[in-house]
């Protein structure tokens, strides 16, 4: 699956295909941590806002984003 991300992390993929703003859903395995606001990726962490305007930092070794 490493091939998706041409050579890059997990961070700039999500950058490329997620804009400030779009609805994500955070999970890890198969549990919803929550619904919330992407703001963007760093590293191996993803920055998001959940419904109540609480920023957010998610490891992205441990959760799956997937865009609602």
């Amino acid at each position: 699956m490493s091939h998706l991300f041409n050579d890059g992390s997990m961070a700039d993929f999500l950058n490329k295909i997620l804009a400030l703003g779009d609805k994500i859903e955070v999970l890890s395995g198969d549990e919803q941590i929550e619904e919330g606001s992407f703001v963007y990726a760093s590293d191996n962490f993803v920055v998001w806002a959940d419904d109540d305007g609480h920023m957010n930092t998610s490891n992205l070794n441990n959760v799956t984003v997937r865009k609602v």
